[in-house]
């Protein structure tokens, strides 16, 4: 029995992709999850073979922070990502970052639970459509992430993160301080390097510093 962890942020979606699986012999729905947080703290207590990842989750950066996260921490559960954004440049993001296929919103049951049979079955899943979206892809000049001088869009809960790791705190003094579970911390410092694009926390509380999004 495969099984499958739906990350999407609305609820009908969930329930609707939830309703396409369940008729399934071969595979079930083990968990919904709404938010990051939940998802983190659910794969620290279950095994999981599938993550049907909505990329936007609840918005890019953290979206693709997650994948990056559950490819890196969980290398037996595969990803895949579900979005309404067919652009070339954020499919090839999402696969850096581990995903094993990439299906849109608008997919049909069919071609889902191939996905899900595919990518379970250690190869990786993108449909005719997705193909021809990179094929036809132009190369284009890259931007930095964040630019010169331009701050990072950060939530709220990696702002305290930021500030607690700028005091000094251990992971599980911030899991306490905070109190949620010390994967979640781990979850939001990775995601945290990603956006100001440094390898550990020294230069990111130095970067963050000369940003001036903390004193």
């Amino acid at each position: 029995m495969i099984r499958v962890l739906i990350a999407d942020d609305h609820n009908v979606f969930v329930e609707g992709i939830e309703s396409l699986i369940s008729g399934s012999s071969e595979m079930e729905v083990a968990e919904r999850c709404y938010t990051v947080t939940s998802v983190v703290e659910c794969l620290g207590r279950m095994p999981i073979d599938v993550v049907l990842l909505d990329i936007s989750f609840p918005q890019i950066q953290d979206g693709l922070s997650l994948c990056e996260y559950i490819t890196r921490h969980y290398p037996a559960t595969r990803v895949v990502a579900l979005t309404m954004h067919d652009d070339a440049s954020l499919i090839k993001r999402v696969v850096k970052k581990g995903a094993r296929g990439f299906l849109l919103k608008n997919t049909t049951k069919t071609e889902l639970l191939q996905a899900i049979r595919t990518v379970h079955g250690e190869k990786p899943y993108f449909n005719e459509v997705i193909t021809n979206i990179l094929l036809h892809d132009e190369p284009r000049t890259r931007k930095p992430v964040n630019g010169a001088g331009l701050k990072p869009n950060l939530t709220p809960r990696e702002t305290e993160v930021l500030a607690l790791i700028a005091q000094g705190m251990t992971t599980q003094q911030m899991a306490t301080q905070l109190f949620v579970s010390v994967k979640a911390v781990e979850f939001h410092r990775s995601s945290l390097l990603m956006k100001f694009g440094v390898p550990n926390t020294a230069l990111l509380v130095k970067t963050a510093m000369e940003m001036r999004v903390i004193d």
